[in-house]
């Protein structure tokens, strides 16, 4: 029964490995990188090459030239394989598919563990990383190289510890549940080292298993919970002894997590936006258990399962379900929110839509026929082949910044024609002053600043038709660029 279950669960890894192709491979083989993530790697570059220090990062000469704006700790891990393999494009885009591989590899341990009596659920993990994959913004967040793919591996890690110490027919000893509560709370403090208060969500994983399984005493779950934030404290008490640290502390409290919180700085699609943004990003798994659920009460052949599987099964939906709130309900409150803020929570909810529709799927494939299973597997295999093929034929490509890459590289090519000979900061008026593209390329991968006309002007401009009347003493080079021009004094 077992091998037959196994053999269900095939087809799913599949289609897993074609969404990954397609909604990830693809893009990730491209040049472009949504800008916080080419920010995020020219100041692992830098620090690599010894601009900037550890507790005072640096993006450009001009633009954050003390970075403030979030934790440093992605952006040491991602220097380390600068320092290793050289200033290469390679890093973040490797970066990027080990944190998707390895928050993938956590998410499916925890969806073994939670159905490790429930085979049928147990071999269908491929289905709630798919789900959680079509989720929202998460497969463009480890397409792009942001914060949160590294905030979901140390969170799901977090979340994989209590998951161990509490599994199993009783509690584990005292000191065995302790140590994986002391790791948790370690892992918690890492992810508040990748992108601050987000991370603290895997603190109210013990308090949320009590309430969904209602197994054990609950002062036993208050002590763990205590144990995880005690841990979190000593973590960053230890971190304000030293100088460095407590300034760079001091600085993102100051310069972007107070203005945040309070409105005062990047305010913008909170409250109502932010529901609206949060029933959109689970959408589609929710429309994909829906379809599934649908077709199986018209089509499926139902069997009844026993009262303790029942129970089981929506004990462990609600327990994933609950996670998934304890990491988005926050910021429901915020009044800064963008979509992919969510991403940390999605795995949850998606997890959750699977554990109620991936029992249909997997009796649907297991009662196909020999030839009919046969066609399945490979008609998917070839749509796997196509999509690999696909991904091969994107590698290198441009992508969807193809303007702005080209910009940067002609204004570095005019500006930089040879190192002795080099111009590393150029002015900017007009909408290129806000292209942040435009910033993050021509730093990553030309080491050339901007700066805006109210600094001080250099022998170098780049502007559009708005600035008509601020290029005096200035001539145009005849660089060939989309959208503005590059004068020169």
């Amino acid at each position: 029964m077992q091998s037959k279950t196994v053999d269900a669960a095939k087809p799913l890894w599949i289609i897993l490995s074609i969404v990954v192709c397609l909604l990830v491979l693809c893009q990730l083989m491209h040049q472009s990188m949504f800008f916080d993530g080419a920010i995020y790697a020219s100041i692992a570059r830098n620090l690599a090459e010894g601009a900037g220090s550890p507790w005072r990062l640096q993006f450009s000469e001009t633009l954050f030239s003390v970075f403030s704006e979030h934790p440093p700790l992605m952006m040491w891990l991602e220097a380390i394989g600068f320092r290793l393999f050289g200033d290469t494009i390679a890093v973040e885009k490797c970066f990027s598919l080990m944190t998707l591989i390895a928050s993938g590899f956590i998410l499916l341990k925890i969806w073994q563990r939670l159905h490790a009596n429930d085979p049928e659920l147990r071999w269908a993990g491929p289905m709630a990383l798919a789900m959680a994959l079509a989720a929202g913004r998460v497969s463009w967040a480890f397409t792009n190289g942001m914060l949160e793919n590294l905030l979901i591996v140390f969170t799901s890690l977090a979340i994989y510890c209590v998951v161990v110490a509490y599994d199993g027919a009783g509690l584990r000893s005292t000191i065995s549940r302790s140590v994986l509560m002391v790791a948790a709370g370690v892992l918690v403090a890492l992810a508040l080292m990748t992108k601050g208060l987000v991370g603290l969500f895997p603190l109210a994983t013990p308090g949320i298993w009590w309430l969904a399984f209602r197994r054990r005493n609950l002062v036993s779950f208050i002590v763990d919970t205590f144990v995880m934030t005690a841990t979190v404290i000593v973590f960053f008490a230890a971190l304000w002894q030293f100088d460095d640290a407590r300034g760079a502390i001091e600085r993102y409290l100051s310069i972007q997590l107070l203005p945040s919180l309070t409105g005062q700085r990047g305010s913008g699609g909170g409250h109502w936006s932010a529901v609206r943004a949060f029933v959109r990003v689970n959408a589609y798994p929710a429309i994909v258990m829906l379809i599934v659920l649908l077709c199986d009460r018209r089509w499926g052949n139902r069997p009844e399962l026993s009262r303790d599987l029942k129970q089981a099964r929506r004990q462990t939906a609600a327990f994933l379900a609950l996670v998934g709130f304890s990491a988005s309900l926050p910021l429901l409150v915020s009044p800064r929110v963008a979509s992919f803020y969510f991403n940390p929570s999605l795995a949850y909810f998606a997890s959750a839509f699977a554990v109620a529709s991936a029992p249909a799927v997997i009796r649907a494939l297991k009662a196909m026929n020999a030839r009919s299973y046969r066609r399945l597997t490979i008609g998917l295999a070839a749509a796997l082949a196509l999509s690999v093929i696909l991904v091969g034929f994107n590698i290198g490509r441009p992508g969807t910044d193809a303007a702005t890459i080209a910009n940067a590289a002609a204004i570095a090519d005019h500006v930089c024609p040879t190192t002795g000979a080099c111009e590393r900061v150029v002015t900017v008026c007009g909408a290129a002053a806000e292209d942040w593209a435009l910033y993050g390329y021509l730093e990553r991968w030309h080491k050339v600043s901007l700066a805006p006309m109210d600094a001080e002007t250099g022998n170098y401009m780049v502007v559009d038709d708005s600035c008509r009347d601020r290029v005096a003493g200035y001539r145009d080079t005849g660089v060939q660029l989309s959208k503005y021009r590059l004068l020169q004094r």
